[in-house]
């Protein structure tokens, strides 16, 4: 369980805590737990109390390349609030996380870089908003870790996970922004210097986008190539992914 006190905000010392009582996800999962206000000095006018998730991103401006926290999918989870002084307010509520949500965990392991918290915002009127964050575990999909698992059985060695914003070309998504999660060469694909996949999911199916960097020989220059796989979940089971993603690394 994750539990931190909050900043104060504003005239009058009001105080938020928000505690989750899922410290660990899925994507398309809810996160449960409560707000709780406590009064300050002197009676407040809360404005709205909200919460959302953040992660961090990469962006991209011309050769310059910077990150920073970016909140998504922000929730209202209560309305205008009179907090007297020294009043105990608590909010329970229960916040659908997005199918596109970052994973952090997978097979039991953190993915090195990635990170994803929830952050709660109380704003009060006349004042500066309150808002801090509270880590949250976003594990892997069925889908998701079979196609992991299927990379790492083919010698290909996990190393980081970001995310970055903008759209992938033909795909559609939810958010502004996907995660790539990045993997080292391996022996039995030596033409491959690394790959980077990203999960977009769905209801039904996921898309799985292959960027793999490609080495140069005597006759060619090295580039990066590119491929796309639709997993229906309904035949998830029926399928060796080891056998598919070893055609298509060898095709690329």
């Amino acid at each position: 369980m994750f539990k931190k006190l909050l900043a104060a905000a504003g005239v009058g010392g009001a105080e938020v805590e928000t505690e989750l009582h899922t410290p660990g996800v899925q994507p398309g999962g809810t996160v449960h737990g409560v707000v709780r206000l406590r009064g300050g000095s002197v009676a407040q006018d809360i404005s709205r109390v909200a919460l959302e998730f953040v992660t961090r991103v990469e962006f991209e401006h011309t050769e310059e390349e910077t990150s920073g926290l970016r909140g998504f999918h922000l929730t209202p989870v209560h309305g205008p609030i009179r907090l007297e002084p020294k009043a105990l307010y608590d909010i329970p509520f229960g916040l659908y996380t997005p199918l596109e949500t970052p994973i952090t965990f997978y097979n039991g392991r953190h993915l090195p870089g990635a990170q994803v918290a929830v952050r709660t915002i109380v704003e009060i009127s006349g004042a500066v908003d309150a808002g801090d964050s509270d880590p949250l575990g976003v594990g892997a999909l069925p889908a998701q870790h079979h196609i992991l698992a299927a990379i790492e059985q083919l010698g290909f060695h996990l190393h980081s996970a970001d995310c970055e914003w903008g759209g992938l070309s033909g795909i559609q998504q939810e958010l502004p922004f996907y995660q790539e999660i990045e993997f080292l060469g391996s022996p039995r694909h030596p033409h491959l210097k690394q790959i980077e996949v990203t999960f977009v999911a769905r209801e039904h199916n996921l898309d799985v986008i292959i960027e793999a960097d490609k080495k140069g020989g005597w006759l060619h220059e090295g580039r990066d190539v590119y491929d796309v796989i639709r997993v229906d979940y309904h035949t998830l089971d029926q399928v060796n992914w080891a056998h598919v993603l070893d055609q298509r690394f060898g095709s690329m």
